[in-house]
C-alpha cells in the first residue's frame, strides 16, 4: 500500500479526479482513493486486470501466517500485504558456484528474496549441451539463503545451472549462469 509522505497537497480535499477516480476523506486523517462505479470495467487499463487479480489472491489468502506476520511487523493488513505480494514477484539476487566442481555432495547456494516470503527454490543443472543431469529442489538454510547439494556427477567440463524462485502466489525468477568445472 503506497503511503504519502507530504499530505498537505490533499489536505480537505474530496471529489471526483479525472473520470474514474474519486477521493474520499477518512476519520483517521487518511485520503481513501476508489474507482467511481463503472470505474475501470471495460476501459482500455491494461493493468486493471492484475490488479484485480491480486485482490482476489488477497481475499483467499489473507490469513496465511506468512502475511500475518508481516502484517504485524509492518502495521499493515494482511490482505493489503498478500495484495503487495502478489504484486512483487521474488528476485535471486545471487547464486554462487565457488563450492559446485561437479561432484556428488558439493552445494550451491542461493540468495533469493521476496517482500514476504520465498516459498521455494528450484536447481536445475545440465551439460553444455543441455542435457540434463539433475535438478531438484533446494533446502533454505536462512531466511533468504537456500543451498542444493548436487547428487550427480557432471559428466562434462561446462555446467548451466538454472534457478528459479516462487513467492507464495506462485510468481517465478529465473537465473542461468554457466561454469567451466
Amino acid at each position: 500500500m503506497a503511503r504519502m509522505k507530504r499530505r498537505h497537497e490533499l489536505e480537505g480535499f474530496s471529489g471526483k479526479v479525472g473520470e474514474n477516480l474519486r477521493l474520499t476523506p477518512r476519520d483517521d486523517g487518511r485520503v481513501h482513493v476508489v474507482a467511481r462505479d463503472g470505474g475501470f470495467e471495460g476501459a482500455s487499463f491494461p493493468h486493471w486486470q492484475v490488479f484485480k487479480d491480486a485482490v482476489a489472491y488477497a481475499r483467499q489468502s489473507h490469513g496465511l501466517d506468512a502475511y500475518v506476520e508481516t502484517a504485524v511487523r509492518t502495521q499493515e493488513t494482511p490482505f493489503h500485504v498478500a495484495t503487495a505480494d502478489f504484486l512483487s514477484p521474488p528476485e535471486i539476487k545471487a547464486i554462487d558456484l565457488e563450492e559446485y566442481h561437479g561432484r556428488p555432495g558439493d552445494p550451491i547456494h542461493v540468495l533469493a528474496i521476496d517482500d514476504v516470503e520465498v516459498a521455494e527454490v528450484g536447481v536445475l543443472i545440465t551439460d553444455d549441451e543441455n542435457h540434463l543431469i539433475e535438478m531438484g529442489k533446494a533446502s533454505r538454510t536462512d531466511e533468504n539463503r537456500w543451498t542444493y547439494v548436487a547428487t550427480r556427477q557432471a559428466p562434462g567440463h561446462h555446467v548451466r545451472v538454472i534457478v528459479d524462485a516462487a513467492d507464495l502466489p506462485g510468481h517465478l525468477d529465473e537465473v542461468r549462469v554457466e561454469k567451466d568445472i
